[in-house]
């Protein structure tokens, strides 16, 4: 028998020790330069977490706010990561006639494939988050399956 073969068990074993206990990669940019280190990377300024009376308040600020504001019960992003719809003459659709009120409830799904009608779509963009439904952020959920002009 070679002695490759004899070798390659042990040779697999160790290899996979190795990878088991390998620290993580952190991703770094010091300097404006990218860097990978197993280290940490080094903090600029001390990190202070908010404590939960600060972030509570911040949460009731963004929800007054969200109530005071024209189209009060629009959905508002938090964080505030998508760009603001563009303004123009195009409105919101009006919930179907037949709809009831309570008809609908977030349960996960995201994609206007999943939704039934028009207004099943408005209720999940505006009362559900992570919801991909509304492309061009005209506030206008599956334009061209449910809701098209």
């Amino acid at each position: 028998m070679p002695r490759i073969a004899l070798l390659a068990p042990v040779f697999a074993a160790l290899m996979f020790h190795a990878a088991a206990h390998a620290a993580p990669v952190n991703k770094c940019v010091i300097n404006g330069s990218v860097t990978f280190q197993e280290a940490p990377c080094p903090a600029t300024q001390p990190r202070r977490d908010p404590t939960l009376a600060e972030l509570n308040a911040a949460e009731k600020q963004r929800r007054a706010a969200a109530a005071s504001a024209p189209g009060a019960g629009a959905k508002v992003p938090w964080p505030s990561t998508a760009p603001s719809p563009s303004p123009g003459p195009a409105a919101a659709p009006a919930p179907a006639p037949g709809a009831a009120p309570g008809a609908f409830h977030c349960d996960g799904r995201q994609y206007c494939s999943q939704m039934r009608s028009c207004a099943e779509a408005q209720y999940f963009l505006t009362h559900c988050p992570g919801v991909k439904m509304d492309g061009d952020h005209n506030g206008i959920p599956c334009e061209k399956q449910w809701c098209g002009r």
